[in-house]
């Protein structure tokens, strides 16, 4: 039907129709069960992932990441295929880009998963993405304080570090406390409460812990 005519499009070599199809495909999943099973049942997620991985073009990663994220969340069968094709790699991997929007999407993307089940929390963990949002908040704290990424971020480490075994770097606190220090204004009061809620997580200094 036409959404297979569409799908073919992703993998077209003009990247404006890549984005477009992108796009539609994002549309589609989230307001039709029956088409979120088909994309899931079929070739569709595998061509998208290998757009967010491989694509030279920002835009084309970033609208194909956007479909994963609309086809996988809250979808039990396009999860399971998503992890059959190690999806989860093409994730993280996307998740240390450059690009801010691809970044963010990630992020929203794996928060979700994760508040979906457990077992993809111990996954994400396992992978070390805690140790690289702890990185992400060192960054942020010396950055601007309205970046979108950072309420994304602080939510998802404090959904791996109350849901799976995480490993606290040494300036975990520090960091923290940096960052929050640097959220002012009402406008960024659920940043700095998780901040807060992280930093009383954080195991006390080994120095205390000897003595």
């Amino acid at each position: 039907g036409g959404l297979q005519v569409c799908c073919a499009y992703i993998k077209h070599n003009d990247p404006e129709l890549q984005s477009l199809a992108c796009e539609v495909v994002a549309s589609a999943v989230q307001n039709n069960e029956k088409i979120a099973h088909f994309a899931s049942e079929t070739y569709v997620l595998g061509d998208l992932l290998k757009l967010v991985d491989n694509s030279p073009h920002d835009g084309v990663r970033i609208k194909s990441l956007l479909a994963v994220s609309c086809l996988v969340r809250g979808n039990e069968g396009a999860l399971d295929k998503f992890n059959k094709l190690e999806g989860y790699n093409v994730v993280v991997r996307a998740l240390q880009s450059p690009l801010q929007k691809l970044q963010v999407k990630s992020l929203f993307l794996v928060s979700a998963v994760c508040a979906d089940s457990p077992q993809q929390c111990s996954l994400y963990c396992s992978m070390g993405v805690p140790h690289q949002l702890f990185a992400m908040c060192d960054k942020l704290a010396t950055e601007a304080t309205h970046d979108p990424a950072v309420l994304l971020t602080l939510k998802l480490l404090l959904k791996l570090v109350e849901g799976g075994d995480v490993q606290f770097p040494p300036n975990a606190a520090d960091s923290l406390a940096a960052l929050r220090d640097r959220l002012g204004g009402e406008s960024l009061e659920e940043e700095r409460e998780i901040c807060k809620k992280l930093i009383s997580l954080c195991p006390p200094p080994t120095d205390d812990i000897d003595r």
